[in-house]
């Protein structure tokens, strides 16, 4: 109740996001202060924050030894500055900023302070701030720093206007000044555009179109090319190289077997040298083969591979051996594979599909000889090879030593205390912060302890990224916890699913946190968009959930199991394609099914999606793992991904 008295309290003072107002405070798992102390730094943080916070109260006399106390010197310092600053206001600033440069909070505060510093021209503190900071903002705040001083440069200020994007406000004096020196010429702001467009940010160009001048014209004909990329097969020759491939890319999404047949005819108009032939042959390949056209391969042949090799381009190379596998081709699978540049051959992806070309054209020594070592990793591709030779999964389980010698270590770290007590206080955007800071300075060893603490602290999202930055993988504990699990099995019994199916689902989509909100607004456990779970709610009689309901976890584990039930339902049981379906939508699924029937493995290997592809390995994989975890009995691969049907008549969602 206490530590819920505290969140409460930092919402209520605007200290917390409201996004996060159904979290729990974490007190309950960090317990190095008093939730006393704790309620008093809150009370503190609002007073400086509004400009009631003195450092000789007997509040702050209290705070002196928390470890967040840098947090309301940073709160006071910045009212301060908002009313007015002088020299000693500045040398009390440049002091703290100098003491704490990695705390969060300093680094709002030295923005405010170099902006304030740039109105009242004192241009050398502003430029001794910014020096070695590799940062657009910074860079800019140095130029204009030196501007102010006399000593601006045209070279420095062209570098920094000529990008193909929008710049940061501290940018602006720069440009102005450039256009004063008269330096800010059609043919740079050409130059600029040009740059705009083959980075997709044609508003920028078409704000620039107006200040262009004589080129206007150019400009203005790039991005009607851009808009309607047919209209390339009608343009004069004398188009930029660069510009005719950029657009014929998008011809080949809007048209893909009319662009193809084009390619040639404007290779010659546009004298589109090598490099940019490779580039157009390149991009019809990869569409054909991730929309599983026949005539992929044909134009993989045509592709330069030696520029493919050099630059080590795993996505084409991955996608031409994928089109041989979709074809069943094993020779060409194992021609294309043996051909790989070594860092990539090693991938356990290529190392599976070596050995299932090579079982599939009579060579059993060869394939087993691969599949016996990759057999014996914990991977979805390891599962499979165990599948192969009908052995058992290995889960090679070995945890983080306790060493107290080490935590000791950790525990004398400041920002390690300042994170610990953040997460406790349910700040964890600033927790995340501090954690990410320190993370940089610490060796292996103590990268492992701290995912044990965070693990600890049920901070499971940074307990399992911690430990994969350490480079360690074999504590199942950290890395595949189980919270939530009355809610989870609840949730999973009720839908007539395997609870390490939903687990592997929970993992994938939020790594355990219950608030979490995707940019385009799925939030909870499973990642809920809103609008399906209104209609999963309507479905079940539920009242309908706002999107703050989402964030409880037994609501987001009822509505999520339920919507991922349906999509086993409608797949006929096959979890890929349920699976595949909660990641990319039921739609796009229907669309990837094949002509014929398809071996599992094939089919997911030669998902067009590369995040889905991922996915459906990855949740595959964790509930495998789930599984042992939950000491269940465990299913093999190959009996929970049946063979994938041209059709599926009983489909009913209409999500």
């Amino acid at each position: 109740m206490r530590a819920f008295l505290i969140y409460s309290a930092l919402v209520v003072a605007g200290l917390l996001p409201v996004c996060q107002a159904t979290a729990r405070v974490n007190a309950d798992a960090v317990s190095a202060y008093s939730d006393t102390t704790r309620q008093r730094f809150i009370r503190a943080l609002d007073e400086a924050r509004h400009g009631a916070f003195s450092a000789q109260s007997d509040l702050a006399y209290d705070l002196r030894n928390y470890p967040l106390y840098p947090y309301l010197t940073a709160a006071d310092l910045q009212h301060e500055l908002a009313r007015g600053a002088d020299g000693a206001l500045d040398t009390r600033i440049n002091a703290f900023l100098a003491d704490y440069p990695d705390l969060p909070p300093a680094t709002k505060l030295e923005s405010v302070w170099l902006d304030d510093l740039a109105d009242r021209g004192r241009w050398s503190e502003v430029l001794n701030h910014t020096q070695g900071v590799d940062t657009t903002t910074a860079r800019c705040r140095a130029e204009a720093a030196r501007i102010g001083m006399g000593r601006g440069s045209l070279a420095n200020a062209r570098a920094l206007y000529d990008v193909g994007e929008s710049q940061p406000g501290a940018c602006d004096p720069i440009f102005e000044w450039l256009a004063g020196q008269g330096a800010l010429d059609s043919g740079l702001i050409r130059s600029r555009a040009h740059k705009a467009i083959l980075k997709g940010d044609t508003g920028l160009a078409q704000y620039l179109t107006g200040q262009a001048s004589g080129d206007a014209p150019v400009i203005q004909n790039w991005l009607d090319l851009t808009n309607n990329p047919r209209g390339l097969t009608q343009a004069a020759p004398g188009l930029d190289d660069d510009i005719a491939v950029h657009v014929f890319k998008r011809y080949v999404l809007a048209a893909p077997e009319a662009a193809a047949d084009a390619l040639p005819t404007l290779v010659s108009r546009f004298g589109i040298d090598a490099a940019g032939k490779y580039e157009m042959q390149r991009y019809v390949a990869l569409l054909f083969a991730e929309e599983h056209r026949p005539e992929a391969l044909l134009w993989f042949a045509r592709v330069d591979h030696a520029r493919l090799d050099q630059a080590e381009d795993d996505h084409a190379l991955g996608w031409e051996i994928r089109a041989a596998i979709r074809d069943q081709r094993w020779p060409l699978v194992i021609a294309a594979i043996n051909a790989l540049p070594p860092a990539i051959a090693q991938d356990e992806e290529w190392r599976y599909w070596k050995a299932r070309a090579l079982a599939a054209t009579d060579q059993a020594d060869a394939a087993r000889a691969i599949y016996r070592p990759l057999a014996a990793e914990r991977s979805y591709h390891g599962y499979l090879a165990a599948d192969a030779l009908d052995q058992d999964y290995q889960f090679n389980e070995q945890r983080v030593p306790d060493d107290a010698a080490i935590a000791a270590r950790l525990d004398a770290r400041p920002g390690y205390a300042r994170a610990r007590e953040l997460h406790a206080l349910g700040m964890d955007s600033y927790a995340y912060r501090e954690w990410q800071a320190m993370m940089k300075a610490l060796p292996q060893d103590e990268q492992m302890q701290a995912a044990r603490r965070a693990y600890e602290w049920r901070w499971y999202a940074r307990a399992i990224l911690t430990l994969a930055d350490a480079d360690y993988w074999n504590d199942l504990d950290i890395r595949y916890p189980t919270p939530y699990s009355d809610d989870v099995r609840a949730a999973a019994a009720a839908n007539d699913l395997d609870p390490a199916f939903v687990y592997g689902i929970v993992r994938t989509e939020s790594l355990f946190q219950p608030t979490v909100a995707s940019p385009v607004g799925a939030r909870g456990l499973m990642q809920l968009m809103p609008g399906t779970a209104k209609l999963v709610a309507r479905q079940m009689g539920r009242p309908a959930p706002s999107s703050s309901d989402l964030n409880d976890p037994r609501e987001n584990t009822t509505l999520g199991a339920r919507y991922l039930a349906d999509m086993v339902d409608d797949w006929a049981g096959n979890l890929a394609l349920a699976t595949a379906s909660y990641n990319a939508g039921p739609g796009k699924v229907a669309q990837w099914l094949p002509q014929a029937n398809m071996a599992p493995d094939i089919w997911i290997a030669t998902i067009p999606y590369t995040e889905t592809r991922q996915y459906v390995q990855r949740v595959m994989s964790h509930m495998t793992v789930f599984q042992y975890r939950l000491s269940e009995s465990i299913t093999r691969l190959n009996s929970r991904i049946d063979s994938v049907r041209p059709a599926y008549p009983n489909r009913k969602t209409s999500f």
